[in-house]
This record gives structure tokens, C-alpha cells and sequence, in this order.
């Protein structure tokens, strides 16, 4: 039986970057049944409701950040290149463009490509000529795409779970979810669930 995962992401999270390759190469790890189930947060507004901020460019916290996610990304054989110029990331149209993606069956190539952009190649994903360019990799109209990430009801739905995300007790990302259980943080807390057989 597959064991199961909720991952709560936000292409502005770095982090979220190397935890989306390091449960990649979980998903195809001989013998290894991982089934994950996406689910964007806009980390704008969980700041908002937990009254919190992103961390400070050039902070000793910021620092870390970056060498320690460019260990990881070495460890699992990943590109990563943190621009600071670019840091905080406006991913807002980006997050909305998921459930388009998701709801024609490509969801997991929309997360691979975004995310590449945005952390690999160091685009602004915010950028609607950029957007554009992955949208089409993927097979999409632009125009149906954008009509559709700019309609009300895909606004509300990012904004509800967003806030639910708050409910069950999230106040960043990534988060994940197993067996009932919150998990917060560096994309390490994967080699840990890892190491014990949570998953």
C-alpha cells in the first residue's frame, strides 16, 4: 500500500524547490510507494494571517538558507541557483495556474517546469512573457490560461486554501502532512520521514 503525503507548497519558497526534487526522487526510488498529493498556498497571505514575514535578504537566517539548500540540492544531484535580487517571489499568478494545470491532468509538469524556471534558470515567474513560454511547453492556450487564472472563482479558491492551510495549523512552507501529522520546514525533514520509515 502506498504510503501518502500531503505537500503544501509555494513556488516563492525555495525550499519548496528542493523538497519538490527530493520527493521526486523518492516517488522513484526502487520498491519506494509514495503517492503525493499537491496543495499551493499563497505564502503572501499565510504571512498576513500569522503576522509573519519572509526571511530578511542577507540575514543570518537568509544565509543558512542558501548553503544549506545548495547542500541538499547537491545531495539529491539538482540544479539550484538563488538569485537575491529576485527573492521575495511573486507567485501568485503562478500558484493560480496550478489548478489549471492540475485540473487537465498535468499538474506535476506545470510544478517541474514552474519550479525550474524559477529556480534553475532564475526567471521571474511573475513575468507574463515568461509565463507564456512555460505555458506553451506544456501544451496550453495562453489565453484559456490566463482567462482562467484571472477568473474569480480560481482567485477565491487559492484564498480559501490558503486559509485552511491557517485552520489546520500551517504558517509556512513547505509543510507536509502524514498520517495526520504536520511537518515543517527544510526540505531535511524529508530524509528524516525517510530514515524512519515514515515514508
Amino acid at each position: 500500500m502506498a504510503k501518502k503525503i500531503e505537500f503544501l507548497f509555494d513556488f516563492a519558497s525555495p525550499n519548496c524547490y528542493v523538497a519538490f526534487a527530493k520527493l521526486e526522487e523518492m516517488k522513484n526510488n526502487t520498491g519506494r510507494k509514495l503517492e503525493v498529493v499537491y496543495s499551493p498556498i499563497l505564502l503572501g497571505g499565510l504571512f498576513k494571517l500569522t503576522s509573519d514575514a519572509p526571511v530578511p535578504v542577507g540575514s543570518h537566517e537568509f544565509n543558512y538558507m542558501e548553503r544549506n539548500l545548495r547542500r541538499l540540492s547537491n545531495l539529491i544531484g539538482v540544479e539550484f541557483h538563488f538569485s537575491h535580487e529576485g527573492f521575495p517571489v511573486n507567485s501568485l499568478k503562478v500558484l493560480r495556474g496550478f489548478y489549471y494545470a492540475e485540473s487537465r491532468g498535468k499538474g506535476l509538469e506545470y510544478l517541474e517546469v514552474i519550479f525550474r524556471e524559477c529556480w534553475v534558470k532564475d526567471h521571474d515567474i511573475s513575468d507574463l512573457s515568461i509565463l507564456r513560454e512555460a505555458v506553451k511547453a506544456l501544451g496550453f492556450d495562453f489565453q484559456t490560461f490566463g482567462q482562467f487564472i484571472e477568473n474569480d472563482e480560481t482567485k477565491l479558491k487559492l484564498k480559501q486554501d490558503t486559509q485552511r492551510a491557517f485552520e489546520r495549523g500551517v504558517f509556512g512552507a513547505p509543510t507536509f502532512f502524514v498520517d495526520g501529522e504536520m511537518y515543517w520546514g527544510s526540505p531535511e525533514v524529508l530524509w528524516f520521514l525517510e530514515s524512519t520509515g515514515a515514508l
